[in-house]
C-alpha cells in the first residue's frame, strides 16, 4: 500500500472539506454550540481554581448562562458534592461508562478525550446520551501544534501532558471517531488571540511574542495551530 498517498487522499477528500481555522478562545467557541440547548458537560469540574476565580473562563458556569438547561459530569465526588452544594446540577459518574438515563441535544467534553483510557467505551457513552439529532463537541491539544514542536525543541522533552495518555492530529481523531461510530462535520483548528497567565513581566512579555509568531505561521499552515475542537455526529455502524 501506498501509505504516503492513501493519507494524503483521505485528508484532501474527507478532512479537509470540514476544516476552519479560528483565532477565538477555545471557551467562546465551545460556547457558540450550547445556546438554547439542553448540554451534558463531561468533566466539568475545573480543579486549578475556586469558582470564584475562575468565573471568566469556566466552561461549565458559562454553559450554564447560555444553555437552557445543563447537567454536569465528573469523576471528583468531593468537587461535585461542593458544587451541589452551590446549585449545580453535577453527578459523579465514570464517563468512559455512565449511564444518566437521560439525552441531550450536545455532549460537550473540553480537554478530556486526551486523558481517557478507552476511548471506544466512551464515545458508547457519548451516543447512549445524545438525542437523534445531537452533536458531541470535543477539545483537545494538537498534537501537530508547532507549540509542541518548539517545546521538545527547547526542552527536549514534553512539558504539559503529563495526565494525557494520547494526543491526536486532525487524521488520527477522525480515524477514532469513524471507527468507534461518529461522523465529524466540523474541525475547528485555533490559536487563540490570548497568552496564558504569567507572574513574571518577562515570560509574559515572551509568551506574546511567540504567541504572535505562532498566529502568523498559522495563517499559513493552521494544521499547527494550539488546540482544535471536533464537532460530530453518530452515524449507523
Amino acid at each position: 500500500m501506498d501509505h504516503f498517498n492513501t493519507t494524503r487522499s483521505f485528508y484532501r477528500n474527507v478532512i479537509k472539506p470540514t476544516i476552519q481555522y479560528s483565532t477565538k478562545r477555545r471557551i467562546d467557541i465551545l460556547l457558540d454550540y450550547v445556546d438554547g440547548k439542553r448540554v451534558l458537560d463531561l468533566g466539568c469540574v475545573e480543579h486549578e481554581a475556586s469558582i470564584e476565580k475562575k468565573a471568566d473562563w469556566w466552561l461549565h458556569g458559562l454553559i450554564k448562562q447560555r444553555a437552557s438547561d445543563v447537567v454536569g459530569v465528573d469523576c471528583d465526588t468531593n468537587a461535585v458534592d461542593d458544587l451541589k452544594q452551590r446549585g449545580y446540577n453535577v453527578r459523579t459518574a465514570d464517563v468512559e461508562d455512565m449511564q444518566l438515563y437521560d439525552q441531550f441535544d450536545v455532549v460537550i467534553a473540553g480537554e478530556l478525550f486526551e486523558h481517557l483510557t478507552n476511548h471506544r467505551s466512551f464515545l458508547n457513552s457519548v451516543r447512549l446520551h445524545l438525542n437523534e439529532d445531537g452533536l458531541f463537541v470535543a477539545s483537545i491539544p494538537n498534537a501537530n501544534s508547532l507549540n509542541y514542536f518548539m517545546q521538545t525543541l527547547v526542552y527536549g522533552h514534553e512539558i504539559d501532558g503529563w495526565d494525557h495518555t494520547s494526543f491526536f492530529t486532525p487524521v488520527t481523531l477522525t480515524v477514532m471517531l469513524k471507527k468507534c461510530g461518529f461522523m465529524p462535520v466540523k474541525i475547528i483548528l485555533y490559536q487563540p488571540d490570548e497568552i496564558f497567565h504569567h507572574e513574571q513581566r518577562v515570560r509574559k512579555i515572551l509568551a506574546y511574542l511567540f504567541n504572535r509568531i505562532q498566529q502568523a505561521v498559522c495563517w499559513f499552515r493552521p494544521s499547527l495551530s494550539r488546540g482544535l475542537i471536533v464537532v460530530a455526529r453518530p452515524v449507523n455502524n
